[in-house]
Parts: structure tokens; sequence; C-alpha cells
């Protein structure tokens, strides 16, 4: 995600591109290709930190890591963006909530999720209020194993949360937006078939919303096909998305049924990514604040932490879990 954040950042007239860090040499190198020019390198966040060079800093490494060199970005004055999730749990995250507050510079997280066409479009479909209020979601986002994307971190619960964390963070953050505040989570998983991690391969969470609203997650590394879909139910509509057929389809109530191909809705809107940096480098210059706020994105944290917590403990968590 560094490399491919990097590619937008180069691409907006806006930024300059001042400095990489990496504890690998070989990603530096990467870096400086893909930035097309000589670029000052640190193997020491630390000392990127003291250089005096930058006006905001972009945090993409594995998980375990964001809280601790995000506090240090911001306390060292920088506007922060920080790759989801936004940290392993809610105090983790409530650290570098009340970093951003103490110091007063922004906290961008990376849920990039309600920026990509599709979700943006079932986003701005349900904001019209034409399919009535929201009261249910279901979700499933599945994979078989980590093959290629296999890194230490991301084999352990402790580096990279599981797989609510890791992957499922995006729809957990994307119901929530339609949703609201989540009550409670009940979750039930385990490992079946994926040997080189150690945690569940596969997770079922449920949970509660205010007014009665109810959601489904679905997520594995265990399933063959892969699949990643899901269906907004709504009180005079139904909004249903597949990324295996690649199509989105849409029934109101009285009316019949649309589908859209996913490249045909809007391709004239920037990419996700590409606007997630566009609008953080706009907060680092002042323009307007930071766009998806920590405050917002511990949300999600705090559902992931809570699900894993349902698994161990075999019962229902209430929400909010402490934060301090």
């Amino acid at each position: 995600m560094g490399r491919d954040l990097l590619k937008e950042v180069a691409r907006n007239r806006k930024a300059t591109i001042s400095a990489f860090c990496d504890i690998d040499p070989a990603a530096l190198r990467q870096a400086q290709e893909l930035a097309g020019g000589p670029i000052k390198q640190f193997s020491d966040y630390r000392q990127m930190l003291d250089s005096n060079e930058i006006d905001g800093v972009v945090v993409a490494v594995p998980q375990d890591q964001h809280a601790k060199i995000s506090i240090a970005c911001l306390e060292a004055g920088y506007t922060t963006f920080c790759e989801k999730p936004m940290a392993l749990n809610v105090k983790q995250s409530q650290a570098m909530i009340s970093a951003s507050q103490r110091t007063g510079k922004g906290l961008m997280i990376g849920q990039v999720l309600r920026y990509i066409n599709v979700y943006r479009y079932i986003l701005e479909e349900i904001a019209t209020g034409t399919y009535g209020k929201p009261f249910a979601m279901r979700t499933i986002r599945t994979m078989g194993r980590w093959g290629s994307w296999s890194k230490p971190w991301r084999l352990r619960h402790a580096t990279c949360g599981g797989l609510l964390l890791e992957v499922n963070v995006h729809e957990i953050d994307l119901m929530l937006r339609i949703l609201g505040e989540a009550t409670s989570v009940t979750a039930f998983g385990s490992r079946f078939v994926n040997d080189e991690v150690d945690y569940e391969d596969f997770v079922t969470a449920q949970i509660t919303f205010a007014e009665g609203k109810l959601g489904s997650i679905t997520s594995g590394s265990s399933d063959f096909l892969g699949k990643n879909a899901g269906e907004v139910f709504l009180k005079k509509g139904t909004i249903y998305f597949d990324s295996v057929t690649q199509q989105l389809h849409i029934r109101r109530d009285g009316e019949d049924r649309r589908t859209l191909p996913y490249g045909g809705i809007h391709p004239d809107w920037e990419t996700g990514t590409y606007r997630e940096m566009r609008e953080f480098i706009e907060a680092c210059l002042g323009e307007h604040p930071v766009t998806i706020p920590g405050e917002e994105a511990i949300r999600a944290v705090e559902i992931g932490e809570a699900a894993y917590l349902s698994i161990r403990e075999r019962r229902t968590i209430s929400l909010p879990l402490p934060r301090n």
C-alpha cells in the first residue's frame, strides 16, 4: 500500500516527495523508481522526523507499528496519514486520537473503500433517501491462503490483528457509514484449513446497531474460490454488489431491477487512492481538516476487537469498549 499511495502522491502537482523511510533497502529502491528522481532516504523514522524537511507523513507499515509511529509523527508536528486498520485495538487508536488532539495536527486513516466507485455510489444512492432508511446489511469477503501476499507479520494475530482488521475493516467501516452506531457484537470463528496463520481463518460476526438495525460479516482465508459481495436492505429497496460478477444490482419497490457493471459506474470519478491522497495533501496545506479522522476510524477497530473478544469468551460483547 505504501507503493500504491506513493504513486498517487507523485501524480499530484501540489505535493513534493521529500523523503522515504524503510528498514528494507529493496523497498527504498522501489520507492525511488516510482518517484522518478533522487529522494532523501532514511532507515530510521525518528531521524526522518528530525530532518525538518517535511509537512506531512504517510504511514504504511505493519499494523502493530501504526500507533507508535503515527504518534511519533504527530508529536513531531506533522499532519499524519495512517493506513488501515487504524491500530490493533481501541486503546491504541484512542492514544493516536489523543496525540492528534494534543498536538493540533490532523490524523487521517486510510479507510479508502468509501471512496471507491461502486461503494461511493452505494453511499450516495442511500443518501438520496429514494430507497428509504437502511435497516440491515450483510457482507462476505473471503479468499484463499495469503499466497504471494504472505508476509511474516500477516500470519500472526499479534501483528496484523486477524482477518477482520487486516482485511475486513473496510467492510466494517462501510457498514458503519450505512447503519450508524453499533451497540453489540457476537462472533464465531475457527481455523479450518490455513495452517500458516495462528488466527481464525473463517469468522462470522453479527452486529447490532442503534434502532434495532442488523449487520452480518463473513470473513475467511479458507475459501478456494473467493468472494466479495454484499447486500443493503432498505425500507423501499435493496442494493446488491458482487465483485465476482462485477455488477451492482438495485431494485426500488414498484420498479424493475437495475444492473450496473462496475466499470460503468462513474468512470470519470477519481480513483479512491488518488482521492484520499489528494485530500490528505490538501489537509497538509491547511485547505481543510483531514477527511477521515481517527474519531471515525476507531469505530471499525472497535468492532473487530469486539468480535475477537466474543470468539475467545463465547459471549456477546456490548459496545463501546473501554478506550483508556
